[in-house]
C-alpha cells in the first residue's frame, strides 16, 4: 500500500482535503495499483502520516464506499472492492415485468400455470370434526381474540412437527402467521429501512420480492447454481452492498426447484455470521419429497441463531386455510412481534384451535405421506411425458420434490412466444420473465403438474413438443 503514502495532498486550494485523499485512491484503484480485496492502511496511519485530522481519512474512506470503489468490514479495517465497479449491478428498486398476457380462463385449457393441488386431497372431513368440536367446546369463545404470537398448544404442536426436521425451538419463539406472504411481509415491515438492501436468488419468486419492495427495500439477485447459490458472487457482493438480509428457499425453489447442497448451506451460514446478516429460509414446498435421503433445512444447522425460517400450510393442507408459522432468532423476536400486532392483531383464534385439535388427533405424518405419494406420481408421469415428447433440446432438472418442472427452451425459441403459441392450443404456462427483476428471461417456462390429471399432462406436454418442432424447423 506504498502507492496511497506516496500521493500528494495539497493544504493550500480549492480541492478539500478528503476529497484530494479520495480521488487519489481512486485513480490507484482504476489503474488497478491496489488489488481486489487488499486491505487500506488504517485511518490512524494515514491521519499521522498526512498531517490531517482522522475525520479527514474517515470521510474521503466513505466517500469511496458509497462509489463501491471500497468496503468495509466491522472491526477489521478498509477493503478495496472485489469487483471493478462497471461490474457492480445497481440494486433495483421495483420490479419490471415484461408484457405476457395470459387468459387463465381458458374453458377446459391445460393449466400448467397453477401450483395448487386438486381440493378433492384436503382432508375437509377431519377439518370439519375439528371445526366442530372447537365450537362445541368454546361456543362463541372460539372466535376471541388471542395472544399476538398465537395459541400456545398449536405453538407447543408445531415445535413437536419442527423437530422432527431437526430444528429445535421453544414456543416462545414460534409466531403463527396468516400464511407465507404474511410472514415475509411482517418480516421486512419489522426490518427494513427505506433503501436498505436485500439479496434474493435470480430467478426468484415475485411474492417475496413484491413484499420487499413494497417495504422500501433495494434488491439484489445472486445467481443460482445446480446446487444453489453462487458463493463466490455472493461473498463479493456481501462485501459491497451490507444487506438487512438474504431470502432463499433451500429445497425446490422457485421457480427452478433447485435444492442447495450440504457445502453450501453450511457455507451460507458461515457467510452470514461473517458479514452480520440474517437469512429468510421460506419453506413451501418440503413436504413435497420424493427421495430417500432425508430433508435438513437450513434453520436445522443454523447454530448462530441467523435463520428466520418461514412455513405455510395452505399447500400441504388447504390454500383457504391462511396460515403459517415463522421461527424468530431472539435478536429480532420483538419487533416481528410489534409488526404481527400492528398488522392484523393476531391469526384467526378458532383456525388456530381447529389446526390445534387436527394436528393432536390425527398427527401430521399420515395426510402429509398421501400428499407425497401423489405428488410424487405426478412428478414421474411429468417426467415420463416429456421425455416422450420434448425434443433433446429442452432440458430441465430433476429436482425430486416440488409440484413444477423448470423448462430451458431451444435457443431461438423465447419463452414469451411459445406461451402466446401454446395459449393457441389451449395450455396455459408460465414464462420465465415472471419470475426475473428486470423481465427479461426468456428462455425458461415453469410447469406445474401438481392439479392436472395424467391425460392431461400427457396432452399438455404432446402439444409443447409438436410447438416447439414447428418453431425450430
Amino acid at each position: 500500500m506504498k502507492e496511497i503514502f506516496e500521493l500528494a495532498l495539497q493544504k493550500t486550494g480549492d480541492t478539500s482535503l478528503y476529497q484530494q485523499l479520495a480521488e487519489g485512491i481512486e485513480r490507484l484503484i482504476t489503474a488497478g495499483r491496489l488489488p481486489a480485496n487488499s486491505k487500506l492502511p488504517s485511518i490512524r496511519k494515514l491521519a499521522e502520516h498526512f498531517g490531517v485530522n482522522a475525520v479527514t481519512v474517515v470521510t474521503a474512506y466513505k466517500t469511496l464506499e458509497k462509489k463501491q470503489m471500497v468496503y468495509s468490514r466491522k472491526g477489521s479495517g478498509t477493503f478495496v472492492s472485489p469487483l471493478p465497479v462497471e461490474r457492480i449491478p445497481s440494486p433495483m428498486a421495483s420490479r419490471s415485468l415484461r408484457s405476457f398476457e395470459r387468459e387463465l380462463s381458458l374453458e377446459n385449457a391445460i393449466n400448467f400455470a397453477a401450483a395448487s393441488l386438486p381440493h378433492e386431497l384436503f382432508p375437509v372431513d377431519d377439518f370439519k370434526k375439528a371445526f366442530d368440536e372447537v365450537l362445541e367446546r368454546e361456543k362463541g369463545g372460539a372466535f376471541r381474540y388471542m395472544d399476538s404470537m398465537g395459541y400456545a398448544p398449536l405453538r407447543q404442536q408445531l415445535c413437536r412437527y419442527l423437530s422432527r426436521l431437526g430444528i429445535k425451538t421453544s414456543v416462545e419463539n414460534v409466531q403463527i402467521i396468516s400464511g407465507a406472504q404474511q410472514g415475509i411481509d411482517i418480516i421486512s415491515k419489522a426490518m427494513l429501512g427505506y433503501g436498505d438492501v436485500v439479496f434474493v436468488e435470480k430467478p426468484t419468486f415475485y411474492g417475496a420480492a413484491g413484499a420487499f419492495l413494497s417495504r422500501g427495500g433495494k434488491l439484489v439477485e445472486i445467481p443460482l447454481e445446480a446446487d444453489g447459490m453462487d458463493m463466490t458472487v455472493l461473498e463479493d457482493f456481501l462485501k459491497i452492498y451490507h444487506p438487512r438480509f438474504l431470502y432463499m428457499m433451500a429445497y425446490y425453489q422457485t421457480p427452478t426447484g433447485i435444492s442447495y447442497s450440504m457445502e453450501k448451506k453450511r457455507r451460507l451460514l458461515e457467510l452470514a455470521e461473517k458479514y452480520d446478516t440474517y437469512i429468510i429460509e421460506e419453506d413451501d414446498f418440503y413436504d413435497f419429497h420424493y427421495g430417500k435421503a432425508p430433508l435438513v433445512p437450513l434453520k436445522a444447522l443454523d447454530y448462530k441463531n441467523r435463520v428466520i425460517y418461514i412455513k405455510s400450510f395452505s399447500k400441504i393442507l388447504m390454500p383457504g386455510l391462511r396460515m403459517g408459522l415463522i421461527v424468530l432468532p431472539k435478536k429480532i423476536h420483538r419487533a416481528v412481534m410489534e409488526a404481527k400486532y400492528t398488522t392484523d392483531i393476531s391469526t384467526s383464534g378458532f383456525l388456530q384451535r381447529a389446526m390445534e385439535y387436527y394436528l393432536r388427533e390425527n398427527g401430521w405424518e399420515h395426510h402429509a405421506a398421501q400428499m407425497r405419494r401423489y405428488g410424487s406420481g405426478k412428478y414421474r408421469k411429468a417426467l415420463s411425458a416429456a421425455k416422450k415428447y420434448l425434443p433433446p433440446s429442452v432440458t430441465y432438472g430433476k429436482p425430486d420434490g416440488g409440484v413444477s418442472l423448470w423448462l430451458k427452451l431451444p435457443d431461438g425459441v423465447g419463452a414469451e412466444a411459445f406461451c402466446s403459441r401454446m395459449l393457441e392450443k389451449n395450455v396455459i404456462l408460465t414464462p420465465g420473465s415472471q419470475y426475473d427483476l428486470g423481465g427479461e428471461e426468456n428462455a425458461h417456462v415453469r410447469l406445474s403438474f401438481a392439479n392436472l390429471s395424467d391425460d392431461k399432462i400427457e396432452v399438455g406436454l404432446k402439444r409443447m413438443g409438436d410447438c416447439l418442432r414447428e418453431m425450430t424447423e
